[in-house]
């Protein structure tokens, strides 16, 4: 499972799914996904942003740029 952060801070691409608590982190199944998506988007945002692997390490990572617990992290897939 991939990711999409943004390369400043590390902030992870999201989607609100409800009025409160942390926004679901969206994800693509494979890193070509993830790339294409961003490729789509153009020049400027393909170097602004980063695909990552997601593993133990990047969703402390992004809890951590997000400002949340690890455990509040929740995943959602592109397209949902």
């Amino acid at each position: 499972m991939y990711a999409i952060v943004y390369k400043e801070d590390r902030v992870p691409m999201c989607a609100r799914l409800k009025e409160s608590g942390p926004d679901a982190i969206v994800t693509w199944d494979s890193d070509a996904k993830a790339k294409a998506f961003l490729e789509s988007k153009g020049g400027d945002f393909v170097s602004a942003y980063d695909v990552v692997a997601i593993g133990d390490d990047t969703l402390k990572d992004m809890a951590g740029a997000m400002g949340i617990k690890e455990e509040e992290i929740e995943l959602i897939p592109f397209p949902s």
